[in-house]
């Protein structure tokens, strides 16, 4: 078990949760020194070992590429050609890959919506102008990625909230906790994700999620339904297990079929 000592400069971080979370699944790990330096950016090649550790392994979707600058022996070769081949990355005209370039956030945003092929429910424009006063600074080619990425909540601000910062280089911190939201590992406070909306309910329910796509998932006897934004059940607590909904379906289980 990871607790708050482990690395001796995330005491007071503000993605210290989903850091501790990352590295005690072996997502991320920390430096011989003691410390997990949460503000030292990302290469490329460090991520596509991080989307290679932490996310369920995807079905190739096109052929393999030879990238010049990535040799057979690169430490990160397997999980560059698997990261390409999934569709989470691409590299560069020249058949380049860039691996020790740092990964900007608008990249690595894009990559994950990429790789797990999110989709859109409303005008990707509305969305990114709703949400982010700097939306202008988003590259034309992210526009649609980055608001599918703040429809699944995955994007995260720190520390304002409605500054995304997309071309700035992606932290290990922040990594960390945009990983936390994709497997959906409760460590990243909802006020630095922009797109979910909170609404204060009265205490009724055992456990509750926030509202994403004007449903919330709620715990109620030990059973998972799921409520509006006025408190009132839409599908009773029936299921023994459930999930957010996405573009308009929600996986459930119910453990008596």
């Amino acid at each position: 078990m990871f607790n708050g000592s482990i690395f001796s400069d995330i005491q007071n971080h503000w993605a210290k949760a989903s850091i501790l979370a990352a590295a005690g699944r072996n997502i991320l790990k920390g430096y011989p020194d003691g410390t997990f330096r949460p503000d030292a950016p990302v290469t490329r090649a460090e991520f596509a070992a991080i989307i290679y550790t932490a996310l369920p392994k995807q079905s190739s979707s096109r052929p393999g590429i030879t990238f010049i600058d990535v040799p057979a022996n690169h430490w990160a070769a397997e999980a560059i050609a698997s990261a390409y081949q999934t569709n989470y990355l691409s590299g560069y005209p020249n058949r380049s890959f860039k691996p020790n370039q740092p990964i900007p956030r608008v990249q690595a945003l894009t990559a994950l919506v990429s790789g797990l092929n999110y989709g859109v429910t409303v005008d990707p424009l509305n969305t990114l102008k709703k949400y982010y006063p700097d939306f202008g600074q988003i590259p034309s080619y992210a526009m649609r990625a980055i608001a599918a990425a703040t429809e699944k909540g995955i994007v995260v601000n720190y520390p304002d909230i409605r500054r995304l910062r997309p071309n700035t280089n992606a932290t290990r911190g922040e990594i960390a906790a945009f990983i936390c939201r994709v497997l959906e590992i409760p460590s990243v406070p909802y006020n630095y994700i922009p797109g979910i909306e909170l609404f204060i309910l009265p205490p009724q329910f055992d456990a509750a999620d926030p509202f994403v796509e004007e449903l919330a998932r709620v715990q109620k006897n030990n059973k998972w339904g799921y409520i509006d934004k006025t408190g009132k059940f839409v599908i009773p607590p029936q299921f023994d297990e459930a999930d957010s909904f996405s573009q308009g379906l929600a996986l459930v289980r119910d453990n008596t079929k």
